[in-house]
């Protein structure tokens, strides 16, 4: 495995030094995070927005607060992950979210493994999958994203999951869902 990237990244960061050792380019900072948003999906059919402007960042929820980027804030998307919740708990925030042979399509609810995610802004389609190539394999738990899409800052976007005409996800018990996106925060 090779690690240039990371050498990169650490001579970026030991040239940035006088700049308080935050990398940038030009006059953007440049953070690595991982956004995060935990779904409760039982019963759940059609189309469902699960970002909007009433998403509140909540600990254990998700860090994504409302349906629009501070200003100066864009988001560079690298991968994408999709978790199950072994509990199968009402309460989101008590939930084990399980990476372990994730691939494993018996562990997601059928509708749900046929659904498509996608996120949207401006008119644009920055992604547009079907969950079962987010849910990666044994190796790589973060199915990479080549096409670097941007989330831009001070405008709305949405993140939104389509089930197959027909189906919904069984309303039986509590199935819930956790996706993460590893993202590059450019600050201005």
């Amino acid at each position: 495995m090779s690690r240039k990237s990371e050498l990169a990244s650490a001579v970026a960061t030991i040239k940035a030094k006088r700049n308080g050792a935050v990398p940038r380019i030009g006059q953007v900072e440049l953070t690595d995070k991982t956004l995060y948003l935990s779904v409760a999906i039982k019963g759940q059919a059609g189309t469902v927005g699960i970002v909007d402007v009433n998403t509140k960042r909540e600990v254990g929820i998700t860090n994504i607060d409302g349906n629009k980027l501070n200003a100066g804030r864009d988001y560079i998307i690298d991968g994408i992950r999709v978790l199950r919740g072994s509990n199968a708990s009402a309460n989101l925030k008590n939930e084990t979210w399980d990476s372990t042979n994730i691939n494993s399509n018996k562990l997601f609810d059928a509708a749900f493994l046929n659904a498509e995610l996608r996120i949207k802004q401006d008119g644009n389609s920055l992604i547009d999958m079907p969950i079962t190539d987010l849910i990666g394999d044994t190796t790589a738990f973060y199915r990479s994203i080549s096409t670097s899409p941007l989330i831009r800052s001070n405008l709305e976007f949405e993140i939104e999951i389509e089930y197959p005409k027909g189906v919904s996800v069984s309303a039986a018990a509590d199935s819930n869902v956790r996706f993460e996106f590893r993202v590059h925060q450019a600050k201005r």
